[in-house]
């Protein structure tokens, strides 16, 4: 059993947090505080384009972790724990997801997809949380920065009571780790 995840989980990992941190940032604290006008555009098509990237990260993600062996089970850990953290790696993934598939509808119900991809001349609504799934996938967003959060808490609440430096499973491994 492999000490590490394989490196193109771990590549897939550390460049979707990457991307996720910028994209629920940039959209949550700038992108839905601009008005909806055509300057907003440029903006749009960033955020848009990264979150169906994100999308397909995500399914290119699931079907890596799922050919490749995981590292065996952390030692020091309670079952309520271990329970915990596989929820937790579930609604993550669930909710990208998600939030994928409302941002995809309110691309298509606002004719937003037409404007940012095809040059439609149709005006932006005047406010995407007017419409419930505009509402809906701000939410998820907010859901996804907690269970983020929890994530990383977890990891290093876990480092801290343990000693034990988890953070080495999802990174590159020495050629002595690679069994």
């Amino acid at each position: 059993m492999p000490k590490t995840y394989s490196n193109p989980l771990v590549i897939l990992h550390w460049f979707q947090g990457i991307l996720l941190t910028f994209i629920l940032v940039s959209g949550t604290l700038v992108l839905s505080n601009i008005p909806n006008t055509i300057a907003k555009i440029g903006s749009l098509k960033v955020h848009i384009v990264l979150g169906l990237f994100i999308f397909l990260l995500t399914i290119v993600r699931l079907i890596v972790l799922a050919k490749y062996p995981k590292p065996a089970k952390l030692t020091q850990m309670g079952i309520l724990r271990e329970k915990l953290i596989s929820l937790n790696h579930l609604l993550i993934y669930m909710v990208i997801l998600a939030m994928a598939v409302s941002g995809i509808v309110l691309g298509r119900m606002t004719g937003l997809s037409e404007i940012i991809f095809f040059g439609s001349t149709l005006a932006l609504p005047e406010n995407f949380k007017a419409l419930t799934v505009g509402v809906v996938h701000g939410m998820l967003s907010k859901v996804l920065i907690a269970l983020i959060v929890i994530h990383i808490i977890g990891v290093f609440s876990y480092m801290l009571k343990t000693k034990e430096n988890i953070l080495k499973r999802m990174w590159f491994p020495k050629p002595k780790d690679r069994r």
